[in-house]
């Protein structure tokens, strides 16, 4: 309800109950009349060009114009040192009365809602002052409505007031007092976009020594590596042949032993064949061969203690898959079971229904992508295996051909947004049998360390399906072959 006939023989007296004193009141033009408050908003030249009034049952009545007004403005002078802007009259007046009135306090005119536009209705006016301090309601709407205001002042103009678990400037008057208050307003914070930091701020955080990230059952790797750590993105990639989900899969049953809660997409191996191959690895036995011989009490026992733990779960898929579907699968993983680590073997298999060289590299740049926007989601790690490219020049991977990050297949955007590279090299017709069955392990890409090169090399036993150390021994070479 607006009304345009103003109210003039107010009486001032103290507001007992808000802890505001009657020289404050007199000062703001704050009366009594006939049982209702008013707060009276004046022009810059003083005159009396509308109200706000109170009734005992707190409704509110508009008399004359306060819209895109700022109560009390009419006692600040242009071009000061501090000026505090709240949400409410009473607000102004308690901080105001707390700077023992001679610091401009002002209210906008009727709460979160209205802040913005009066604020930038007078927002010439407010950039005279040095500094513009936001004292507004600690609730949701006071907060948003801080945050569309801010944006309006140029920068390093705004602080914004803390007032801990107190919902506004009044209720910190009465709660702790006029020095309290004082103080929240002189210790105002400067106001930054959020992810903008002084990093003198951080000091405790800077100090804290880094812990190693989950472990590698290699060391070899963790010596390059450090292990890896949640929202990272790991890229394995290999020939055809090479052994990159045998290898995964070591990482995955090491892990799982660990404790760690692990998501499997195995899209070129069912889960039947995946739950054997991790049995299989703590039996020393491959069980995903028909040529494992094993009694029914040894696997009982190696399953309760693998897959029995409830640590492993995975996606019953076989084949392509559409990249929305695998994205809610993961998500699904790793928000609805709660597991840290997904390892997706193979990307490619994502757009393997593409036609065009084109639109494979489009598709997996796309996928990439949203796998690195899911990690900063969800916190995971994720381990993508990836397949190679045939280079020109001599040698193919399947050879033993040394492998570079621009082998990879499709699209740089898998080397671009992976933290690390990890690729396998192995000659599968090698006329040695040792030399045959042995991978190194090379680090191409390290965006935690920055560390690269030969990180292991790993020996594939046939008659227990394992991937066993052997780097450093006297049979590959010694310690020559490790840049560690």
């Amino acid at each position: 309800m607006v009304n345009s006939e103003l109210v003039h023989d107010l009486r001032f007296e103290p507001l007992t109950k808000r802890g505001i004193s009657e020289q404050t009141c007199k000062r703001y033009k704050y009366g009594i009349h006939q049982g209702r408050q008013y707060a009276t908003y004046l022009d810059s030249k003083g005159k009396q060009v509308g109200q706000k009034v109170r009734d005992k049952d707190k409704n509110f009545t508009i008399l004359g114009n306060v819209s895109k007004m700022l109560f009390g403005l009419n006692l600040a002078k242009k071009g000061g040192k501090m000026i505090v802007i709240t949400e409410g009259e009473i607000d102004a007046m308690s901080v105001s009365q707390a700077l023992g009135n001679t610091w401009p306090a002002v209210s906008v005119p009727t709460g979160s809602q209205s802040a913005e536009g009066a604020i930038q209705a007078n927002l010439e006016f407010l950039e005279t002052y040095d500094r513009v301090i936001l004292c507004f309601d600690g609730d949701k709407p006071g907060q948003e409505a801080l945050e569309k205001c801010v944006a309006l002042f140029s920068p390093g103009k705004v602080s914004i007031t803390e007032l801990g678990s107190y919902k506004d400037a009044n209720e910190m008057l009465q709660g702790a007092g006029a020095s309290a208050l004082r103080n929240a307003i002189w210790e105002a914070k400067e106001w930054r976009p959020d992810g903008v930091v002084n990093l003198a701020d951080l000091k405790e955080r800077i100090s804290e020594k880094l812990a190693m990230g989950t472990q590698y059952p290699w060391p070899g790797l963790n010596d390059l590596l450090f292990g890896f750590r949640p929202q990272e993105l790991i890229t394995w990639t290999a020939g055809t042949g090479v052994g990159k989900t045998a290898l995964v899969s070591e990482l995955v049953y090491h892990l799982i032993m660990k404790g760690t809660k692990v998501g499997i997409v195995y899209l070129e191996e069912g889960v039947v064949r995946a739950g054997k191959r991790i049995v299989g690895l703590h039996m020393n036995k491959p069980l995903h061969l028909p040529s494992a011989k094993y009694e029914d009490a040894e696997f009982n026992i190696a399953f309760e203690a693998t897959l029995g733990t409830g640590n492993l779960v995975a996606y019953d898929h076989f084949g392509s898959l559409n990249e929305d579907v695998l994205l809610n699968r993961i998500r699904y993983m790793v928000k609805g079971l709660d597991c840290d680590v997904v390892v997706l073997d193979h990307i490619s298999m994502v757009v393997s229904g593409a036609d065009l060289d084109s639109d494979e590299r489009r598709m997996l740049d796309h996928v990439m992508t949203s796998l690195r926007s899911l990690t900063q989601e969800t916190g995971a790690s994720f381990h993508v295996v990836s397949h190679l490219r045939r280079p020109p020049g001599q040698g193919s991977h399947e050879e033993g051909r040394q492998v570079s990050l621009s082998h990879l297949r499709g699209t740089q955007a898998i080397a671009q947004l992976s933290d690390a590279v990890i690729a396998l090299e192995r000659n599968q017709q090698a006329s040695k049998e040792n030399e045959r069955n042995t991978t190194t392990i090379r680090v191409l890409k390290n965006r935690y360390a920055g560390l690269t090169g030969v990180a292991c090399k790993l020996l594939f036993n046939h008659t227990t399906g394992r991937l066993e150390d052997v780097t450093g021994t006297a049979e590959f070479g010694g310690d020559d072959d490790c840049p560690f």
